[in-house]
This record gives structure tokens, sequence and C-alpha cells, in this order.
């Protein structure tokens, strides 16, 4: 029912493969059961890039979840450019099209295509309560545990894997969901002080710029600003592509001193 593959050659598999990475992967075939009622597994699989590349895919019939094990690079979806480093997670519909790239920091990643009948509702849904194409958990250790579930249990010879894969992506649309923000029947996120259309994250980026040798954290920024810290986190990330914590260490790692910090400008406002 599946195909392993660990290899550095191109294949035809739905995440990027090629002489620029070498990956270790598994590609599923659901039973007909498993397309017609449950969520179920196109491609699992590990990756680490051997240079620079870019690959994207367009119309394409499912869903991406990958996160970024180490290194850096970017994902360009739906008009907007994300800077993505260490720690960072994507969740997109590839039926929009996408590309990504390491960046010179070469990047290990962990990936899963997914689909299913209920996919499509469970994405706008996911949209609708505030979930981003991007974003940086506080907690990435159990998102990492079920991507390993996942490839292990595609590889293994169980008669119930279609069962237990869909086990493990219900658990991990959790997961997702829980990322979120917003309430139910909420149209934005609560903040602890005034209103959300009073947030200006260029303040927030100047202050970065400033002190950065200062004690700094996303929450100490919020409270600074008397803003919910979620809420600091999505206007920045969407604002300049790239999460609070990475533009401190950015700038931290010498962004100011190559005029990183002043040039950085704005993805969408």
């Amino acid at each position: 029912m599946q195909e392993m593959q660990q290899s550095n050659n191109p294949i035809n598999t739905l995440f990027y493969s090629g002489s620029d990475v070498t990956s270790s992967r598994v590609l599923y075939t659901p039973s007909s059961f498993a397309r017609s009622s449950l969520l179920w597994l196109q491609e699992a699989g590990h990756l680490t890039a051997l240079r620079p590349h870019v690959s994207g895919r367009d119309h394409l019939s499912s869903y991406l979840f990958f996160m970024v094990l180490d290194g850096a690079g970017w994902l360009e979806y739906n008009g907007v450019h994300y800077e993505l480093c260490e720690g960072d997670m994507c969740f997109i519909d590839c039926r929009k099209g996408y590309s990504q790239s390491s960046s010179e920091d070469l990047w290990i990643i962990s990936w899963c295509h997914m689909n299913g009948p209920s996919m499509p509702a469970i994405y706008n849904k996911y949209c609708e309560r505030g979930g981003r194409p991007v974003f940086h958990p506080e907690e990435s250790s159990v998102f990492i545990s079920l991507l390993n579930s996942l490839y292990t249990t595609a590889s293994s010879e169980s008669y119930i894997r279609d069962v237990e894969i869909n086990s493990l992506l219900n658990e991990l649309v959790g997961l997702l969901f829980a990322e979120t923000v917003y309430e139910e029947n909420e149209d934005r996120p609560a903040v602890n002080v005034g209103s959300v259309d009073r947030i200006d994250v260029g303040e927030i980026k100047s202050y970065i710029d400033t002190h950065y040798q200062d004690p700094l954290s996303l929450e100490l920024l919020a409270d600074h600003f008397h803003f919910n810290k979620n809420y600091v986190s999505r206007c920045f990330k969407e604002a300049y592509g790239m999460s609070v914590g990475s533009y401190i260490g950015l700038v931290r790692v010498g962004g100011r001193r190559r005029g990183l910090g002043s040039h950085l400008s704005p993805s969408s406002r």
C-alpha cells in the first residue's frame, strides 16, 4: 500500500526531491474506505537541504503541514513571503499554489501531505478561527512526535494503519486549531488594554531594534505594549513575515550591524 523512498534522486513525490536534498519519505496509498471516510496521508518524510533550492507546486489537491527543525528558509504562499526559522511551522492549502526554499543556512524539515473528504471544510474553519499559514508554537515536541508517528505508522504493516493514521491526523488538526486565538463567533482576539486597531507593529520592531541587548521575549513585549501576546505575535508575523522571536534572534546575531534591522519592511499591513 505504500512505497518508501530514501534517496537524493528525483522521484514522483508531493514534496521536493532532487540532487539538492537528501530525504527519507514514505508515499502512502490509502484504501478506498479511507479515501471516502477518513483523513488520509499522502506522504510523510524528513528532508535535509544540501544547497539552497527553490521548489513549488500549484493546484495540488493536498494540505501540507511542515516544520523547520533546523536552519532557515522561506515560503511564498497566497501572495505573501514568509521568512522561516527553526521552530516555524506551516499549514497550507496546496490548491492555492506555493513555493519554498532553504536559505544559505541549510534547513532540515519534516512534513506530511494529507487529504480527506472533510479537509476543505476543516481548513476553511481553521482560517475562519484565525489560523495562519505560518506560526511558531511555544512547544514543538508534540508536533515532532506526531510527524514521526505518521511516518512510522505509514511504513508499518499494520492492518489497521488507515485508522491509526486517521487518528494521528485528527490529533494534528486539533493541535493546529489550538494554535489559533479566536473563539467561536468572535471577530477578533481579545487584548489586554484598548482596541486591536491601536497596535503598531512598527513601534514594536523599533523597540526591538533599540533594546535588542536587553532581555526580550514575546511575553515581555506584550506586557510592555499592553496587548495580548498571541495578538502581538500574529500581527508582527503578518506584517514582517517572521515571528517576534525570530526577529529578536536576527537582530542579536548581527542584523543591525548588517543593516537588516532598518531594511526589513512589512510584507503586508
